[in-house]
C-alpha cells in the first residue's frame, strides 16, 4: 500500500453544544442553552480556534456550525461566534449553519448574512404538528416556510431541509404530503433520514415502555423509495443515502467526510481528522472550557488509521455516495484498486446483487442503498 500524502484540512466543523429543548431522539452531545455557560463556551472556543488556526489552510473551502442548535444562541452570541470564523472565510467558502425553524427570525437571518454565511441547513424534520411533537421538536410546521422565507429575505440563497422518516404513526402517504410540502419551498438541498432511537434518547424509552412502536421495514422501504422519486420529479439529484441537491448544491462540507478527506472540529464533542488521526474532544463542556482557560488542551481521544483500516474506510465512505468510488483515484491515493484490495466481500455482494463493479467505479445498486448499513459494516469487517 502507498503511504498517503497528509494534505492540510480546509474544511472546518465547530459543534454548538446547547439547545432550546432536547429533541426526543437525539444523541448528539448539547445542553440546553444557559447563558453564563454560552459565554464560557465561546470564550473556550476562541482559544482553542487560536491555537489550531494553524494546522488548517485557509481561507476555509467549507465551514460549518452544527450541534445542537447553532441558532439557538441568539443573534448577539451568534454574531460574535461569526466574528471568530470570518478571518478564516473567503469568498469562495461553503460557510453553513444549522437552524431550528422556531429559532429564525429577520434579525437572526440578517446575523447570519452580515456574518458571512452563504448556506443555511433548516432542521424541518417534518410538516406534521402531531410528528413534530412526538420528537420533541420545539417548531411548528408553519413555522418551517417563515424561516425559509426569513433567510431568503436575508439574501442566502442555498437552503437546505432536513426530514426524518419512519416517525411512529407516520405512513407513506403522510411522509409524502411532507415531501411535497418540502419540494413547494423550493430548497436548493434535502436530507432524509430514517429515524433511529439511540440508547439513553427518550425516544428510545418510549420504544422500550411500549409507548411508541418503530415503522415496520416495508413501510421505511416504501417511504424511502417515494423520497428518491418525488424529490427528483423537484429536481433534486440524489447524490448520497440520504442527501439530495440541485445541480452544483451539493453540500461540499460533507463531500469531505465521504471522501475521507482531512477537516477540523472545534467544540466539545468535535471530530477532527487530520494527518491520518482521528481526534475527538470529550463531550464534555466543562471539562472543555476547564482546560482551555487553564492553558491546557481539551481532553480527547485519539485514533490513528492507518494500513488496511484507511483503506476501508475510505472504501466504506466512498460507497455512501451515488456514484460510488472512482477506482483511478482511490488506486492514485493508495497504489492499490479497491475491487483487488477487498474483492471477496465485494464480489459477494455483486453475485447478491448489491453492488456493481465497472471499469471506473465500484457502487451499490440502487436497490442496496436502503439497506447499506449491513453491506458497509461487513466492509469494515473485512479489516
Amino acid at each position: 500500500m502507498k503511504t498517503p500524502t497528509h494534505r492540510p484540512p480546509r474544511a472546518l466543523y465547530v459543534h454548538v453544544p446547547f439547545c432550546l429543548r432536547r429533541c426526543a431522539y437525539c444523541d448528539f452531545y448539547s445542553r440546553v442553552l444557559d447563558a453564563e455557560q454560552a459565554d464560557r463556551y465561546l470564550a473556550a472556543l476562541a482559544v482553542e480556534l487560536d491555537r489550531r488556526a494553524d494546522c488548517f489552510r485557509r481561507p476555509a473551502e467549507t465551514i460549518f456550525l452544527g450541534g445542537g442548535t447553532p441558532t439557538s444562541l441568539g443573534a448577539g452570541r451568534l454574531a460574535a461566534l461569526l466574528e471568530l470564523l470570518a478571518p478564516f472565510a473567503g469568498a469562495e467558502t461553503e460557510f453553513s449553519v444549522e437552524a431550528n425553524p422556531g429559532t429564525v427570525d429577520d434579525r437572526l437571518a440578517a446575523t447570519l448574512t452580515a456574518g458571512g454565511v452563504n448556506r443555511v441547513s433548516v432542521g424541518a424534520q417534518s410538516f406534521r404538528d402531531e410528528e413534530l411533537a412526538l420528537l420533541g421538536r420545539i417548531h411548528a410546521g408553519e413555522q418551517i416556510a417563515q424561516a425559509v422565507a426569513c433567510v431568503r429575505r436575508a439574501g442566502i440563497g442555498n437552503v437546505g431541509l432536513d426530514l426524518i422518516y419512519g416517525v411512529p404513526g407516520q405512513s407513506p402517504a403522510t411522509w409524502e404530503a411532507s415531501l411535497r410540502a418540502a419540494a413547494d419551498l423550493e430548497p436548493e438541498h434535502v436530507s432524509c433520514y430514517a429515524l433511529s432511537y439511540p440508547p439513553g434518547t427518550a425516544l428510545a424509552a418510549d420504544l422500550g415502555a411500549g409507548r411508541v412502536a418503530e415503522m415496520p421495514e416495508d413501510l421505511q422501504r416504501a417511504c424511502y423509495d417515494r423520497t428518491v422519486e418525488r424529490l427528483a420529479e423537484a429536481g433534486l439529484e440524489h447524490y448520497e443515502i440520504s442527501n439530495f441537491a440541485r445541480p452544483g448544491r451539493r453540500c461540499r462540507h460533507n463531500l469531505v467526510y465521504w471522501h475521507n478527506r482531512p477537516y477540523v472540529g472545534l467544540g466539545p464533542g468535535a471530530v477532527s481528522y487530520v494527518a491520518g488521526a482521528r481526534e475527538k474532544n470529550l463531550p464534555d463542556l466543562d471539562a472543555y472550557a476547564a482546560s482551555l482557560a487553564a492553558g491546557e488542551t481539551p481532553p480527547r481521544e485519539v485514533e490513528r488509521i492507518t494500513g488496511r483500516s484507511l483503506l476501508a474506510e475510505t472504501l466504506m465512505l466512498g460507497l455512501r455516495l451515488v456514484e460510488g468510488v472512482d477506482r483511478a483515484a482511490f488506486g492514485e491515493r493508495f497504489g492499490q484498486d479497491p475491487v483487488e484490495a477487498f474483492e471477496p466481500v465485494l464480489r459477494r455482494y455483486e453475485a447478491l446483487g448489491a453492488v456493481t463493479i465497472s471499469e471506473t467505479h465500484v457502487r451499490l445498486t440502487r436497490e442496496a442503498l436502503f439497506v447499506s448499513d449491513t453491506v458497509l459494516a461487513d466492509l469494515i469487517s473485512e479489516v
